[in-house]
């Protein structure tokens, strides 16, 4: 499965549209220039009702790619960890001298 897509999701009769990449962070927000013309508590509704369309559409980590969300995770933060201890040991070890 590709882990770059983008799912959008639409409220308002189209005027607004909001798009948010597969990890669910916000990718896009596209406003009709029309949609000056509703109310502040419509515009609310409106980008609630777009956020949650778009949310409905993203696929749930499970099995297999969660799993393999969960390695990549621990991976990535093993060598971040690497990194700090052996800048850690660098920082010591020139105080010392």
């Amino acid at each position: 499965m590709d882990t770059n897509y983008i799912v959008s999701g639409e409220a308002a009769g189209g005027w607004i549209r909001v798009e948010l990449a597969s990890d669910g962070r916000l990718w896009d927000l596209i406003l009709d220039p029309r949609v000056t013309a509703m109310t502040a508590q419509d515009l609310r509704s409106g980008l609630v009702e777009a956020f949650l369309d778009a949310q409905e559409c993203l696929a749930p980590a499970t099995g297999e790619a969660f799993a393999q969300q969960v390695a990549d995770a621990s991976e990535a933060a093993e060598r971040r960890f690497a990194e700090i201890s052996t800048a850690l040991y660098d920082i010591t070890r020139r105080a010392v001298r």
